[in-house]
């Protein structure tokens, strides 16, 4: 029979992380049991890896001195979350809640992650000046002798690689540019505050692959894992191509969400957005 006083934290798990909190189970609160120990799960996942393991249901029974199915109850509300995955024959693993990028507008990786309320980071920066490779001519408009500043970087969230960046700009937007000038978080920010250019409308394309051994190093995930892939063509106002972007992120951290209209009340396409579609400047 189960004490009905509070449970002491003296139980020593397998996992560490979630032995070592000094919050109590009060079993006359009138808080249920399993939502204690849910919240204090969840409190405990932000502190773990992802696919690490948690603890067996049998060790989280006799650490928090409640039966099996209130812990069972609890793990199951974590799990309908996203935030914990059952792997049949293995046990209870952590999987973090993915990061949602909407592509109802115009902004930066570094401002969706803000919206978040993460601070985003950034490693391995890698900026160069370099001859347009030829994939980059027709999307970009430039000659073949034109070069572009190529912006490569690894994005973390919550120090969790999330997304490597590739952006390339052509040189001809970026009088004076030196590889030394960017060194901030967002390059739209830098864009616009160095040079005055803003992105009008952007054209996104969103796929699916698997990583290659360079991107699954980078994003530290097994090679072949599964990524997202977008492209984005970003356009000044006139209709000139600012830059071509390809991010790969993480499917497991990563998602796309995409807001629509009632076509009925959709209102006309502008001339502009038009216009970059076809390929072409816009007279004004």
């Amino acid at each position: 029979m189960y004490s009905t006083n509070v449970v002491d934290d003296v139980y020593d798990c397998a996992q560490p992380a979630l032995c070592s909190v000094s919050m109590r189970i009060g079993k006359s609160g009138g808080i249920p049991l399993y939502v204690q120990i849910r919240e204090r799960l969840r409190a405990e996942l932000d502190e773990m890896e992802s696919d690490a393991p948690i603890p067996s249901e049998p060790d989280l029974e006799k650490k928090f001195n409640v039966s099996r199915i209130t812990i069972r109850r609890a793990i199951e509300d974590l799990a309908a979350e996203g935030l914990l995955i059952r792997k049949q024959g293995r046990g209870t693993f952590v999987q973090r809640r993915k990061f949602t990028h909407e592509l109802s507008g115009i902004s930066s990786w570094t401002e969706q992650l803000k919206r978040l309320g993460f601070s985003p980071k950034t490693a391995h920066r890698k900026v160069r000046i370099e001859p347009a490779p030829s994939h980059l001519t027709e999307t970009l408009r430039l000659s073949p002798d034109e070069r572009v500043a190529c912006f490569e970087r690894v994005r973390l969230a919550a120090r969790e690689p999330i997304s490597h960046m590739i952006n390339y700009v052509p040189m001809r937007l970026l009088p004076g540019f030196s590889v030394r000038q960017f060194s901030g978080e967002s390059l739209y920010e830098f864009l616009e505050h160095e040079f005055g250019l803003a992105p009008a409308v952007s054209i996104d394309t969103v796929g699916a692959r698997t990583a290659s051994d360079e991107e699954a190093d980078a994003l530290h995930i097994e090679p072949k894992a599964p990524v997202l892939i977008v492209r984005r063509v970003s356009y000044l106002e006139d209709g000139t191509p600012l830059e071509l972007a390809i991010v790969v992120s993480r499917g497991d951290r990563y998602e796309y969400q995409v807001s629509l209209e009632d076509r009925s009340r959709r209102v006309r396409v502008p001339e502009l957005f038009q216009a970059a579609l076809a390929g072409q400047k816009v007279d004004r």
